[in-house]
């Protein structure tokens, strides 16, 4: 049940669990899950659809693709679920949750360190983060540590995934387009990472939105980027600039020789290939565990369904 009113605007792809009542609020945290909790509070977690279903993006992006056959409908069919206007609401989401660690930190330290007691948890073991007091965009409901950190982790991939697929296809349609060999200055600059040294040992921005002024989504099908490669890829290596320095530091076979420029290229393009490998054996063990569960539920439901290891998603 659903009382109004309630704002999702900046929470799409968010799921309420069956039974679950959602009173008056305002949630801005993306492809989350809302279930019951204890104390008569919902449960709320962030990047719930990112990190445990995947399957369910990847297999909604080919039929929205799908559906541009039809002509009348193509201005407005086929756009990406994870585009450019949805990724600058995980990086708003993903700051309101680190936000909240880091004041969570603060009131450790001021409150005497770790502790006097050995035998203590850590404060933030057993944190819950109740309603958009502790946490902006949480609306009405509880957030676990646990959760919280799902929801850092979900968004981050994704914001790092998307910036580094326009990387690797700018460096794609580069190579297809060159009839001879560049150097390594041209490459980089062509992607704009010329000088990238420069930028990297500082600390990932961050980005906070503000909630005085009314901010409306911009509707798929009128985003620049959905019919502007160009951009999309100045959307995505913006992104990228602001995740250098968490991709570098996160890596540790980044050396310090003539060549760095050239080395943070080809780390960039490995934690690419690692994030497309994890996200691709995420998307095939969520949709395992539908057929797994399907089957047992349901008679005949494999003679009717494809499984995962036959499916084109």
């Amino acid at each position: 049940v659903i009382k109004f009113p309630v704002d999702l605007t900046h929470a799409p792809y968010s799921i309420v669990a069956a039974g679950v009542q959602l009173p008056p609020q305002r949630i801005t945290l993306p492809f989350s899950l809302i279930t019951d909790g204890p104390n008569n509070m919902n449960l709320l977690t962030p990047g719930w659809l990112l990190h445990y279903s995947p399957y369910t993006i990847a297999r909604s992006e080919v039929k929205f693709a799908n559906r541009r056959m039809a002509k009348r409908h193509d201005f407005y069919t086929g756009w990406k679920i994870l585009r450019a206007g949805v990724m600058d609401m995980l990086v708003d989401a993903r700051e309101s949750l680190l936000s909240a660690g880091r004041r969570q930190q603060q009131q450790q330290q001021q409150s005497g360190g770790e502790g006097t007691s050995g035998n203590r948890a850590p404060a933030s073991a057993v944190q819950v983060y109740k309603t958009d007091k502790a946490i902006p965009g949480l609306g009405a409901n509880q957030l676990t540590e646990k959760g919280r950190q799902i929801g850092i982790k979900a968004y981050t991939a994704a914001i790092q995934r998307y910036a580094l697929r326009g990387l690797l296809h700018r460096l794609v349609t580069m190579a297809k387009a060159q009839d001879e060999v560049l150097s390594a200055e041209d490459v980089l600059r062509h992607v704009g990472l010329e000088g990238v040294l420069a930028v990297s040992g500082h600390d990932m921005e961050t980005t906070t939105s503000s909630t005085s002024k009314v901010n409306w989504p911009v509707l798929p099908w009128n985003e620049e980027a959905h019919t502007d490669p160009e951009a999309q890829w100045k959307h995505q290596h913006s992104l990228l600039m602001k995740e250098l320095p968490s991709i570098i530091s996160s890596t540790t076979n980044t050396n310090n020789n003539n060549n760095n420029n050239i080395s943070i290229l080809s780390t960039l393009l490995q934690k690419c290939v690692a994030l497309e490998q994890d996200h691709a054996k995420r998307v095939y063990q969520s949709k395992s565990r539908d057929d797994a569960r399907g089957a047992k539920t349901v008679p005949g439901y494999a003679d009717v369904h494809v499984a995962a290891e036959k499916d084109s998603v």
